[in-house]
C-alpha cells in the first residue's frame, strides 16, 4: 500500500504555479463584483434622490437592508462552503447576484429597493469569506498573507470602478444603467468560475477525492507523479477531525480555547465594518455637502477606494514581515486620524482627497487583512464557517453604520460631528486587535501535529 502523501507539504515546498495564480486572479475578479455592488448604490444615491424627489437620509433603510442581507448571507450561505465545496457555493451566489441586479433596475419605489438590496446582500454575503478561504488554502505558507491580501485588492478596484462608472453613465443613461451592468458582469464571471476555478484541495482531501487531488497537484508540481492507489493527507494540529454538520462547525468556533479569539475577531470586524458601511454608502452624499460640484465630489469620493487598494497591497506585504496584529493595530490608529481629519478639509478638494485616501487605506485595507487573518485562525474543516460567521455577525451588527448615518444627515448634524463619530470605532478595533495579540495561541510544533489521512476522516 502506498504511503500517504502530504498535500500541505507539496503546496508549501513548491513555487507558486499558474493554477495558484489563476485562483488568486479569479478570486480578485469575484471580489471586484462584491466591491462594485457595495459602492454602486452609494454613487447612485444622489441621482435617485433627484429622480424620485427624496428627502435627505431617505435611502438609509435601503443601505441598511443591503448590509443586513450581507451579514445574514455570510452566516446562512457561507457555511455551505464547508459542506458542498467553496466553488459550488461561490458560483451559486454569483448567478443569483446577476438575477437580482436585473430586478433592481426595474424597481419603482423605496420599498422595492429595500427588499431587493436585502436579497442581493444575502447572496453576496458569502463571497469575501469563501474567496479568502479558497485562496488561503492554495497559497504556500511563506507567501500566504501577501497572496491573499493582494487578491483582495479586487474589492477596492471593483468599488472604485463602480464609482467611476456611475459618474460617467448615470448622467447619460440614468441610474438604472448601473444595475444593468451589474447583471451582465456576474454572468461572465460565472462562466469563468465554472471553467477555471478549481475546488479547494484541502476540502477535496477531507472528502477523500483522491483522483481530483492528484490532478490538481500535478498542475502545482508537474515534476511529481502519483500511483493509481495514492492516498493524500494533511499535516494538522489535531483540529481537523470531527463531524461535518454545519451546526457542529459553529459550536467548534467556541471550543478548544477558541472562544476569546473568536469574539475578539468578531469585534474587530464589527467596528471596522460600521465605519466601512457608513463610508461606502454616505461618503458621496457628504462630500457633495461640502459644496463641491457633484461630478467633482463623486470623483473625490473615489479616493476612498484608491486608498483601500494601496492599503490592501501594502498591508499584505507588511503582514508577512511584521505579523497581522502589529500591522492592524497601527493602521486602525491611522484610520481614526484620517477619518476625523476629513471634516477639517473644508472645500479643499486636495485636502479631501488626502484625508479620504487615508481613511480608505485604513478601513478597506484592514477589512481585507482581517479576512486573511481569519482564514489562519481555524482548521480546514471549519475554516469557511469561521470566516463566514465572523463576517456575518459583524455585518449584521454593522447595519447601524448606514442607519446612523441617515439619521445624522436627516437631522442636519455638522459634518465635523458626523466624521468624528465615524472615526471612534477605529479606536475600539485597535484595542480588540491588541487583545487578540495577547490571546493568540503559540504556533503548533511538528511534535504536536499528527497526520490525518483521507481515509481516516469520517
Amino acid at each position: 500500500m502506498a504511503e500517504p502523501i502530504n498535500v500541505v507539504e507539496i503546496i508549501d515546498s513548491h513555487k507558486i504555479s499558474w493554477l495558484q495564480i489563476r485562483v488568486a486572479i479569479l478570486g480578485a475578479i469575484t471580489l471586484m463584483l462584491d466591491g462594485f455592488d457595495n459602492q454602486m448604490i452609494g454613487y447612485v444615491a444622489p441621482a435617485l434622490k433627484s429622480a424620485w424627489h427624496l428627502s435627505a437620509g431617505a435611502l438609509g433603510p435601503v443601505f441598511s437592508a443591503g448590509v443586513f442581507g450581507v451579514g445574514l448571507g455570510s452566516i446562512l450561505i457561507g457555511p455551505f462552503g464547508d459542506r458542498f465545496g467553496r466553488v459550488k457555493t461561490l458560483l451559486f451566489t454569483v448567478l443569483c447576484f446577476a438575477l437580482i441586479s436585473l430586478l433592481l433596475a426595474q424597481a419603482t419605489s423605496i420599498t422595492e429597493l429595500t427588499v431587493l438590496r436585502f436579497f442581493i446582500g444575502l447572496v453576496l454575503g458569502a463571497v469575501i469569506p469563501l474567496v479568502v478561504v479558497l485562496c488561503n488554502e492554495y497559497a504556500p505558507l511563506r507567501h500566504r498573507a501577501k497572496m491573499v491580501t493582494m487578491m483582495t485588492c479586487g474589492y477596492a478596484v471593483g468599488a472604485a470602478s463602480g464609482g467611476f462608472l456611475s459618474v460617467h453613465i448615470v448622467p447619460r443613461y440614468g441610474w438604472t444603467s448601473v444595475f444593468y451592468v451589474g447583471a451582465v458582469l456576474p454572468l461572465l464571471l460565472g462562466v469563468a468560475l465554472m471553467l477555471w476555478m478549481p475546488e479547494s484541495i484541502r476540502f477535496l482531501t477531507l472528502r477523500h477525492d483522491n483522483v481530483r487531488i492528484a490532478a490538481v497537484l500535478r498542475k502545482i508540481a508537474p515534476s511529481l507523479s502519483f500511483p493509481a492507489d495514492a492516498r493524500f493527507m494533511m499535516l494538522t494540529t489535531g483540529r481537523d477531525t470531527g463531524k461535518h454538520g454545519t451546526f457542529s462547525h459553529v459550536r467548534e468556533l467556541f471550543t478548544e480555547n477558541r472562544t476569546r479569539i473568536t469574539l475578539l475577531l468578531w469585534t474587530c470586524l464589527f467596528m471596522n465594518l460600521v465605519v466601512l458601511n457608513f463610508m461606502n454608502n454616505w461618503l458621496p452624499t457628504l462630500v457633495i455637502q461640502t459644496g463641491l460640484p457633484v461630478p467633482q465630489a463623486l470623483r473625490t469620493a473615489t479616493m476612498l477606494q484608491f486608498g483601500g487598494f494601496i492599503g490592501i497591497a501594502l498591508m499584505g506585504l507588511f503582514a508577512d514581515r511584521f505579523g497581522y496584529y502589529k500591522v492592524l493595530a497601527a493602521v486602525f490608529a491611522l484610520g481614526c486620524v484620517g477619518i476625523a481629519a476629513i471634516s477639517q478639509a473644508g472645500t479643499s478638494q486636495a485636502g479631501l482627497m488626502v484625508t479620504i485616501f487615508m481613511g480608505g487605506f485604513a478601513v478597506i485595507g484592514s477589512q481585507m487583512t482581517l479576512g486573511a487573518l481569519s482564514a489562519t485562525l481555524y482548521p480546514t474543516r471549519i475554516r469557511a464557517t469561521g470566516s463566514s460567521w465572523a463576517f456575518g455577525v459583524a455585518r449584521l451588527l454593522s447595519v447601524v453604520g448606514p442607519f446612523a448615518g441617515g439619521l445624522m444627515i436627516a437631522r442636519h448634524w455638522p459634518l465635523a460631528t458626523i466624521f468624528y463619530c465615524a472615526a471612534a470605532p477605529m479606536l475600539f478595533a485597535m484595542v480588540a486587535v491588541l487583545l487578540m495579540m495577547r490571546s493568540r495561541q503559540p504556533p503548533s510544533t511538528r511534535q504536536d501535529a499528527h497526520v490525518q489521512t483521507s481515509r481516516s476522516v469520517s
